[in-house]
């Protein structure tokens, strides 16, 4: 009887250490802002989700103003123990009556873990100083003076306030689209996270410079520091690094933006023949505080479950209406396409043409996945998506997946009138199995 009594206590004990360990992210959970303005009352909540691999962190943020209404997903990353970067854009869920457009460009930096003197856990916003202080104001608030009065109180707070926001529970954010800001190749918008690389090797070395005088940066793998705050030049620093097996995170880190000016710091890795850049001069990444990526080191075993991607050669400009969603390398010549929509069933449509030639015209997006089996030409191969329409909820959106046997890639189909997404993919005539 005294055993089964030990053991239940030990039992218990454990659960409550495993319970205890899942909930101790410090920055997981629900944190508020801790006071309104004089001028009226400004609510803003950040829920944080778990975070993957510990570094990635999916979060949703509610601001309420007066009338106005909203809910932006984001993405944290987490710099030390005490800091998470926050993600350039911010993506609106909902927002309502007007946009805050540009103004949520200035809720960047880093948010600062720390204690208030009753020992109450805060998220603190450190800011970095940028020279882009210039924010269209939203047509609805020109068209409506009613509304200029809460646009200005919303645009004070993200461009200039103390933002402090107190912790009120540790539950973390648990939503559907959590998962999708965390897959890029799904994700409703650019946060900041580049696709998944693989990598051939797990042994390479970084190069870290910069063009402009004064700027600083960092750089982290799997959440240690590989560099820090280095004060960047056009020689540049270097440095070797070693990948784990699976899935490693590597993420350059703007420190500053010197002259108030956006950071120019470049990061390159090579890995065996795998050169990879993260650079913020490209316009997707001027003036992000971070460029994230996901790199991929599988063994032997394990590399039939990806595609390789590859570089088109000699390949013609995109035009103004196309948008390149990836590029991969498939072994096989006969591929299956699986096209549903993860959301909503609102009417969108889509057509499907391979290499000039159309194998579905109105296709329609259901819930439930449709699939299609294409057969490629050997070398390049060009997939065209079309929206024939925008549905009830414009834009046209869909899942696609390219299925190869145990190979799965998945893209985010988002398409208005006019525009076009495309895959290309080179079929290896000489490595069919």
């Amino acid at each position: 009887m005294g055993n089964k009594i030990l053991l239940l206590f030990i039992y218990i004990l454990l659960l409550n250490s495993f319970v205890a360990f899942s909930q101790n992210d410090p920055f997981v959970g629900s944190w508020q802002l801790s006071a309104g303005l004089e001028a009226g009352k400004v609510q803003m909540t950040l829920q944080v989700g778990s975070a993957e691999k510990g570094i990635l962190y999916p979060a949703h943020l509610q601001i309420l103003c007066d009338s106005f209404s909203a809910g932006y997903e984001l993405l944290l990353v987490k710099k030390s123990s005490r800091e998470l970067a926050i993600s350039k854009n911010k993506f609106a869920r909902n927002e309502k009556p007007f946009g805050l457009s540009k103004s949520l460009f200035f809720l960047n930096g880093l948010f600062d873990l720390s204690r208030d003197l009753k020992g109450q856990p805060t998220l603190n916003l450190n800011r970095i100083q940028n020279s882009n202080g210039n924010t269209a104001v939203p047509d609805t608030v020109k068209r409506n003076p009613a509304l200029a009065a809460t646009y200005q109180k919303l645009k004070w707070l993200l461009e200039e306030s103390e933002i402090k926001l107190y912790r009120q529970n540790g539950l973390g954010w648990n939503s559907d689209y959590a998962n999708r800001i965390l897959t890029p190749a799904i994700s409703p918008a650019y946060f900041g996270l580049t696709d998944t690389i693989y990598i051939p090797t797990r042994d390479g070395k970084v190069n870290l410079s910069g063009a402009k005088r004064g700027d600083i940066a960092s750089v982290s793998l799997n959440g240690t520091r590989l560099i820090d705050m280095l004060e960047l030049n056009k020689k540049g620093y270097e440095q070797e690094v070693l990948l784990d097996t699976g899935l490693n995170i590597l993420v350059l880190f703007a420190d500053n933006f010197a002259g108030n000016s956006p950071n120019k710091g470049r990061l390159n890795l090579e890995c065996g023949k795998k050169k990879i850049t993260l650079d913020f001069s490209n316009r997707a990444d001027s003036a992000a505080g971070f460029i994230a990526m996901k790199l991929y080191f599988a063994r032997e075993k394990d590399k039939e479950t990806f595609f390789d991607s590859y570089t088109p050669v000699n390949d013609r400009p995109l035009k103004e209406n196309e948008r390149l969603l990836g590029t991969l390398t498939s072994t096989a010549r006969q591929l299956t396409l699986a096209v549903w929509d993860d959301a909503v069933e609102d009417g969108d449509s889509i057509s499907i043409n391979v290499n000039g030639k159309w194998i579905a015209r109105g296709l329609p997006v259901k819930l439930r996945p449709q699939t299609i089996t294409i057969t490629l030409d050997p070398g390049p191969n060009t997939i065209t998506f079309i929206g024939d329409n925008l549905g009830s909820i414009p834009p046209n959106t869909s899942i696609l997946e390219i299925i190869d046997g145990k190979r799965r890639k998945a893209f985010n189909l988002a398409t208005f009138i006019g525009e076009d997404n495309l895959v290309k993919i080179f079929y290896d005539l000489r490595s069919e199995r």
